[in-house]
Order: C-alpha cells, then structure tokens, then sequence
C-alpha cells in the first residue's frame, strides 16, 4: 500500500471521529466553528490595506461622523448616498466609540461589524440548521461557508456585506425551518418566525432591501413546486411586517430629513428601483453567467460537489428541505443572472449557506447522532469533478508565483513555505477525491483554504509592490513627511484610498498644487507623468517654476486597470536634513514628458 493511501486512510478515520466527536458536544462544536472562522478572518482584517474604494468611503464617512458625533449625516465629500442605508455606518461607528478616539484614524476599527457579522454568520449556519439535517452535516456545511474566499473578503472588508452576512443566514434558515416544520410542530415557530422578521428589518437597514428579495423569490419558486402558501402564516406576517418596519423605518426617517420631507426625492424612478436591491452600484453591464462564474470561484474549494449536490436537491425535491434549499439557490441564481444590478461580488454570498448545505447534504449519509456512532463515513458522490494530483499542484504553483511576479511581490521564505504548505493540502485534497476518501478531502480542504485566506490577504497581498498605490506613497513619503508636515496633494489619482491616507487635501488639482510651489508652501506634491505638462503650464503662469523631482513611484491603480508613474516634488525645500531623504528604490528613471496627453491618463 502506498505512502499517500495509507496517509489518506488515517486522515479518514481521524476525521470522521472528529466530526463525530463535535456533532455529539453542540457546545465545544460552536467554539471550533467560531475559533475556525476568527483564524480566517482575523489576519486579514488587520493586515490588509484598504483595498477596495466603496470601503474606504464607508471608512471615511463613518470616521466623520464620529468626529462630528452625529447619528444621521452619513455623507462623504459632502455628498449623500441615497442608496446607502445608515446601518452599516451606525455600526462603524459603535465600534469606534466602544474602542475610543484612539481607533478613529485605522481602518481595523471600521471592520470590526463585518468581523463579527462573518463569525456569527458561520455559527448561526451550524445552530440553526442542526435540527433540520444533523449536527455532523451542519458542521460540515458551517466549515466549508467559512472557507468561502468570497465570505471571507466580506468578513474582512469595512463594508455592509460582512454584517448581512448573519442577516443571509438567519432570515433563510429560519424560513426554512418553518417550511419543513409538521402543522402540529409549533414549539419553536414564535421565536423563529420573530427572528425572520428582526433579521429582515436589520438587512434593510444595511443593505436595502436585498435579503427581502431573497426570502420573496425562495418563496415564489417553492409555490412552483407546492402550489401552497397557507405555511407563510406561521410566520405571524401582521405582526412581523410591523416588526420589520420598524426596525428598518430610521433609514427612511433620515432619508427624508436630507431628501426634502420625502424619502429619494429627486432620485430617478429607473436609479431607485436599481438601488432596492442593494447598496452597491454596478459600473458595468454584467456579462452573462457573471454571477454563474463567481459561484463557482466563491465556492471553493467545495465547487467540486456543486453538480451533483444540485443533481441531488432535484432528485429529492419531494422533501421539504431539499426542495427549499433547491429554490433558495436556483431562484436567486435566476435572479441574479436576468434581474440584478449589482456586483457579483457583492451578492453570490447569498447562496453560499444553502450550496454548503447541499455539499453537506450529498457528501454525508447520516443525519442523527445516533447514526454517527455507526462510524459511517463520508462519500464522493457520483458526478464529481476530479482532477489528476499532479495538475493541481503545478497549476496552483503557477498561480501563485505568477501572480506574485504580475504584482511585483516582495518575495521571501515565508511566503514560499506557506506557499508550499497550501499547495501541498490542496493536493493532498485532490488526491483524496480521486482515490474515494470524502472525510479526508473535506480536512485537507478546509485546512488548505483556512491557510491559504489568510496567508494572502495578510502576507502575501501586503508585499505586493503594485496595485497599492496609496499605501506605497505612504511608505515612499514616510521620510519626507519628517521634514516636510503640511498638506499631501495627489494628481492623476482620485480614489478614496488616497484620501484615507493623506487627508482631503490629497484630492486636489493642478492649479491647487501650482499654488502652493508658486507660494513656496510647506506641502507636497504627487504628480502623474500624464499630468505633468499641465503643471508646468501653470507654474509658467504664475512665474514660478518646478521644484527638483525628489523621487518617483511606479504603481498601478487597479480600480481603472492603468499603470502609474508619480514624481515627488516638496514646494518650499531645496533641501532637505539627510534623514529626510527618499529611498534609493524611489529614485527617477523615466524622463518627464513634454507634451500633454489627455486620453491617456487614468481617469
């Protein structure tokens, strides 16, 4: 018997006693899950730089509104969002005023809702759907959702999403369990039902009404099936709507307060409609299956089971939960596909709960404690995808350094073990697959995708060289900032992260900048390549001229997908103390160029 068999055998064994071991103490179970999901999480939210612009937006609104202590002008730039419930804002902001002034200025302080959002989000998926499949398929489905490298950018991110998280869960769940619930089993139906309702009011405060249309095309895909809707009165709707509405009509209250008396007056009827489904805008016309393909990426590593988890839920769609978690995915799925507006990345977490399910459901025969003492296994089910060991670590090696070498990483011995370490559980999970052992995939899995979360967003991404533009002007002025204190203007770079980083003076313009060298002011200065004969042009109308180039940053702006070339002036120095100079690795090499062109910049 071979050496990897013989691994992949004890691998089995210890692991199906595990989740045994779990399933039978509900207790210790929920502190893995919860322990399983901060270790996920956690690095991310303290390493990762502000990476995305609508976070740093919610970041700097929610830090003005704790400096002006204010509960309702969430506005950035002086401008409110229409689209934005106040939510997520009211929540940052507790979180900076329970850390205290201290946090205001670090964007760790604003991510802390969504931290805690995604942790209790992958609890609230193993409790509230224990009753329903068995507490070792639960396990196993609140597992895999934690290892989701889309729920775990949400879980990291200062953004709505990470809290709607619980919100996804509870609200579905708990309709689900109503759903399959016998008419005589009413024991747990009040309490359930409320937290439909508590849970939707919270969503619509975060994120519109998003989580509402959920719940509204699960329940008109299941009417398809079942031709009934008596079962929705088990939710207590009259009292549960005013529930709902309460709890969401702050938003509305607020609204109407800046909207002239009436809540998005003046708001497009064609915008408004677009904006009920969530918080997020999308830039672009959606290609189609988007939303198809990221279901597939925001679902490994489980993705491997998604076709015949779905083959599965078809085939046994006569049981009650089988055929909710059938319309939960496939129904949304529809509706993302012909109807939704917003980002993929931003929505397909509202199926990830109900595919880990159905992974769960397909890949474990046994529902009940009693059945786990059986010490049956887990299975790979007819239909899965497969792919041969040897592919998947030279294509995961690939990835890897290839993506280090595009984004210019910094290189080192700890990445290249975590590296190696990630690559080779990954392996490890591919050659169980191919050789039948489903318990001993499910460990290297999920260990495999819990290290290599956030290994790269709190290692591998913060060596990046590029596509941090805002963090590496920071780290490129640190020196400079030594001598020269005053405002940070940026040209050819309008993204919050700039701001986030230097202050609102970092949004500035040519002429704004023109006048502080013609001034001689303390200030300094980022200007790009393409900006450049513009400057010029209007120091020579001042009578001024360009300072000395002090140093230069290669970058790239990733929001608008352009290359970036920056040179450092500082307005009233010749000179600058020796311990105020830039880096060697800041040092100019291209020349400035002579004439402007417009369309190249990056706008």
């Amino acid at each position: 018997m071979s050496t990897s068999v013989s691994i992949l055998q004890r691998l089995e064994r210890h692991t199906v006693r595990l989740l045994d071991f779990l399933a039978l103490r509900p207790g210790f179970a929920a502190l893995v899950l919860g322990a399983l999901a901060l270790f996920v999480y956690l690095p991310g939210v303290i390493m990762l730089s502000p990476v995305d612009r609508t976070e740093v937006i919610y970041t700097l609104t929610s830090q003005k509104m704790l400096a002006q202590d204010t509960a309702i002008d969430a506005s950035f730039d002086g401008e409110h969002f229409q689209f934005r419930p106040i939510g997520i804002y009211w929540f940052q902001v507790a979180a900076g005023k329970l850390l205290g002034e201290w946090s205001w200025d670090d964007v760790i302080t604003y991510r802390l809702p969504s931290l805690l959002g995604g942790i209790l989000a992958v609890v609230a998926l193993w409790w509230l759907s224990r009753p329903l499949v068995g507490p070792r398929r639960a396990i196993i489905a609140a597992a895999l959702f934690a290892v989701s490298p889309i729920v775990a950018l949400q879980a990291t991110l200062a953004i709505p999403e990470g809290p709607l998280l619980l919100t996804i869960v509870i609200t579905q769940l708990c309709l689900m369990r109503i759903y399959a619930s016998e008419p005589d089993e009413n024991r747990h139906e009040l309490w359930l039902a409320m937290a439909f309702w508590v849970a939707q009011g919270v969503s619509i405060l975060l994120n519109a009404l998003a989580v509402p249309i959920l719940s509204l095309v699960t329940v008109v895909l299941l009417y398809v099936f079942d031709r009934r809707l008596a079962w929705l009165w088990r939710l207590r709707p009259l009292i549960g709507v005013l529930l709902m509405c309460a709890i969401a009509a702050p938003w509305l209250l607020i609204r109407a307060h800046f909207d002239g008396g009436v809540p998005f007056a003046g708001m497009p009827w064609d915008k408004f409609i677009r904006a009920l489904g969530g918080a997020q805008n999308m830039k672009w016309h959606a290609a189609p299956l988007t939303f198809t393909l990221a279901i597939l990426l925001g679902t490994l590593p489980a993705a491997i089971f998604l076709f015949p988890a779905l083959r599965n839920l078809w085939q046994t769609r006569s049981l009650a939960v089988e055929r909710f978690l059938f319309a939960w995915i496939v129904g949304y799925w529809l509706y993302l596909e012909l109807i939704a507006s917003k980002p993929a990345l931003y929505t397909v977490q509202a199926i990830f709960p109900a595919i880990a399910l159905a992974i769960a459901l397909v890949i474990d025969p046994t529902r009940t404690p009693a059945q786990a003492k059986t010490g049956q296994g887990l299975i790979v089910p007819p239909q899965t995808l497969r792919m041969p060991w040897w592919l998947v670590a030279i294509g995961l090696s690939g990835i890897y350094v290839g993506g280090l070498w595009l984004a210019g990483a910094v290189f080192d011995w700890t990445i290249a073990l975590v590296i190696a370490v990630v690559v080779a559980m990954l392996t490890l999970s591919a050659v169980a697959i191919l050789r039948n052992y489903a318990a001993a995939w499910f460990a290297a899995a999920v260990t495999g995708f819990a290290l290599f979360i956030p290994s790269t967003f709190a290692l591998v991404m913060p060596h990046m060289e590029i596509g941090w533009p805002a963090q590496r002007m920071e780290e490129a002025l640190a020196p400079l900032r030594r001598c020269v204190t005053g405002p940070v203007g940026v040209i050819g770079f309008r993204e919050p992260s700039a701001t986030f980083a230097f202050g609102r003076t970092a949004y500035s313009n040519i002429p704004a900048v023109a006048d502080w060298i013609a001034a001689g002011d303390n200030a300094i200065a980022l200007v790009d390549d393409r900006w450049q004969p513009d400057l010029d042009e209007a120091l020579a109308a001042r009578g001024a001229s360009k300072p000395q180039r002090l140093g230069c940053i290669e970058t790239f702006n990733v929001m608008r997908g352009c290359p970036l070339h920056f040179s450092i002036y500082a307005a009233g120095r010749e000179k600058l103390a020796p311990e105020c100079q830039l880096s060697e690795e800041y040092a100019c090499t291209r020349p400035l160029p002579v004439q402007a062109d417009p369309d190249s910049r990056c706008r």
